[in-house]
């Protein structure tokens, strides 16, 4: 069989090798379909699975089988260089380009063509490259993605990493020579880069991707900072005019991500398109879009163009379930120095911020979102009547802020009575400032060094003893400093006393020498 199709392949050398160039110039390496087509026929033939049915002499008329999942019949012409396959494609597909290829290889180096035409990519990626339009530039970036994306769907994470480190060195190779140039170009692919990223999201879960992107946005920061700090080319224009549809299109038309998004959104509107003109406009585009929920956005531009009664209304809208896309703009309004803007925001945040911590948050990020909030909250004049009801709706995880607060406000037996209320522990305590409550109104932690030291107590073990004697030593200390002695010393003699019936507790009293 091998040996007919040999014969056949003789007879009709021309008329394969033209066909085999007329595929070549029809099919485009750079076109993930095409370069698909290519490699799925080739492996075809790898694996052996054509094989030649019929052959008619007179009509030049080959028939051959393809044996793929469900096996499929192709006719070929020989001479009209004209080919039928009875599966669904209705263009040039896999199998018909499998049995042309079998029939090229009895005479020719399949190898040899498929190399040659690949690279005729190389050759036209460095001609885009060269071309300076955004539409060449696309092309590059789409090119380098299809190169390695095609068998996303089943790889592991570490794979799609590393096949996003090959694309960008591909794309290193096209950097323009020019030094002006590559500023731009580097923020315009990475951008691009991106953009395909995140269609990718819509497929495959957005956690095989979102380390890339974030890294990539966060390094692309400093290349905004820097390119924005360079006189910006005339021919460069339209790359900025398509920037700004690329982040159009990333930031408002997907869902997922929403905080790299607002970071890219960020990147690009607060350090290089820092023209008011450019903002308005973006601003009136979001104003005419409909049926999609654009107030943060609006907000966003609203803080960057300082309008602060459209930001007022937009601030109505505040509620539980988006806090921290509110966060991020209250941080917004925070770098813009505009202190009326992030009093805007987060007066209209405080009602919502019980029900977020408790019912929003995983209870291992309440205790930083709240101590990020507070952060915001000291740069803004807030009568402390209301201050303290903020530190209420932030319950527990607010105890640290409140804390800070109590001690400004000089108010040591109200910062005694909150560890009181929250059972905080001793570690906990000194962490939220309790050096300094010592050194101003020792007096006042007697009482709390008493309960943490009973409750070590009550364990009725060896080892929470000597953690008592431990607390005891430092309200020891305290006593002493506030001028306690007498008091002090009928402590410990009324300890010693109720526990005398504890004999490793007496040992560990006795070991601390704690009478003053």
């Amino acid at each position: 069989m091998s040996h007919s199709l040999f014969n056949i392949a003789v007879r009709y050398q021309t008329h394969i090798q033209q066909w085999m160039e007329t595929i070549s110039d029809d099919l485009n390496p750079s076109i993930k379909e095409d370069e698909e087509l290519v490699r799925r026929a080739s492996f075809s033939v790898r694996n052996g699975i054509v094989s030649t049915l019929s052959y008619d002499p007179y009509e030049h008329v080959l028939t051959a089988k393809v044996q793929d999942v469900t096996p499929v019949i192709v006719t070929i012409y020989l001479l009209d260089e004209q080919v039928k396959c009875n599966c669904p494609e209705n263009r040039l597909c896999r199998h018909s380009l499998a049995v042309i290829f079998s029939l090229y290889m009895q005479k020719f180096s399949l190898s040899e063509w498929v190399q040659e035409w690949r690279s005729k990519k190389t050759e036209q990626l460095s001609l885009l490259s060269n071309e300076r339009t955004p539409e060449s530039w696309n092309a590059i970036v789409q090119s380098a993605f299809n190169a390695v994306s095609a068998d996303w769907s089943w790889k592991e994470r570490y794979y799609i990493d590393n096949s996003i480190m090959q694309m960008k060195q591909k794309l290193k190779k096209y950097r323009p020579f020019e030094r002006e140039w590559q500023p731009i170009y580097d923020i315009y692919t990475r951008t691009m880069l991106i953009r395909l990223l995140f269609e990718s999201t819509e497929e495959l879960n957005e956690s095989m991707f979102r380390s890339s992107i974030q890294a990539d946005i966060e390094e692309m920061q400093h290349q905004l900072l820097n390119l924005s700090n360079k006189p910006r080319l005339f021919a460069a224009d339209a790359f900025y005019d398509a920037l700004v549809l690329h982040v159009r299109y990333i930031v408002y038309d997907f869902e997922a991500m929403f905080d790299l998004r607002f970071n890219l959104l960020h990147a690009f509107w607060v350090i290089l398109f820092s023209e008011k003109t450019r903002r308005e406009e973006e601003f009136s585009y979001l104003n005419e879009l409909i049926g999609f929920n654009n107030d943060l956005f609006r907000a966003f531009f609203c803080v960057l163009l300082k309008k602060k009664d459209e930001l007022q209304l937009i601030t109505q809208k505040v509620h539980a379930s988006n806090m921290p896309e509110w966060m991020h703009l209250a941080k917004l309004a925070k770098e813009q120095d505009d202190l009326t803007s992030l009093t805007t925001i987060l007066y209209a945040m405080r009602p919502h911020i019980f029900d977020y911590v408790n019912s929003h948050l995983s209870a291992w990020n309440r205790s930083l979102f709240v101590s990020k909030l507070y952060e915001l909250y000291k740069f803004i004049d807030i009568p402390d009547a209301e201050r303290e009801q903020l530190f209420w709706q932030f319950g527990t995880f607010g105890v640290r802020a409140y804390s800070d607060f109590l001690i400004e406000q000089s108010r040591f037996k109200d910062w005694v009575a909150l560890h009181h209320r929250f059972e905080s522990t001793l570690d906990y305590a000194e962490s939220c400032g309790m050096k300094t409550v010592l050194q101003e109104a020792p007096e006042t932690v007697l009482p709390f060094y008493h309960v943490l030291a009973v409750s070590e107590v009550r364990e009725r073990n060896r080892h929470n003893y000597k953690q008592a004697v431990r607390i005891w030593k430092k309200m020891k200390s305290a006593a002493k400093k506030s001028g306690k002695t007498d008091y002090w010393n009928d402590y410990v003699n009324e300890v010693q006393l109720k526990y005398k019936r504890l004999r490793a507790l007496q040992e560990e009293i006795q070991k601390g020498n704690l009478p003053l």
